[in-house]
């Protein structure tokens, strides 16, 4: 099971979202949908997420992330957040937002 397989997997049987699709652009594996509830209480509803699949020991750049967010801009507007999905060997996986620029961060 490729990699982007292991975190669809994921997201879809365990995260409940639909309509996930993966993208590929320019060497790029990006997936595509919906969860089942707003990741944030400043998004709008039903908004499509953008998940980076990534191994655990992968080597990432400023300039490998610069290259996810155009690769999800080639396929509709510009995300202001990419979900990393960093998967592990053991088949968990933990996901973390990385936002395109500066973010104010949430109040508590």
């Amino acid at each position: 099971m490729s990699l982007a397989q292991q975190v669809c997997t994921h997201l879809v049987h365990y995260n409940l979202w639909t309509g996930v699709a993966e993208q590929s652009t320019n060497g790029h594996v990006l997936l595509c949908g919906y969860p089942p509830y707003k990741l944030d209480e400043q998004d709008g509803a039903n908004e499509k997420e953008w998940v980076v699949p990534c191994s655990m020991d992968a080597d990432v750049t400023l300039d490998t992330v610069e290259e996810w967010f155009k690769c999800a801009a080639a396929n509709g507007p510009r995300p202001r957040r990419l979900t990393l999905a960093l998967a592990n060997d053991d088949g968990s996986v933990v996901y973390y937002f990385v936002h395109d620029g500066v973010a104010r961060p949430r109040q508590n």
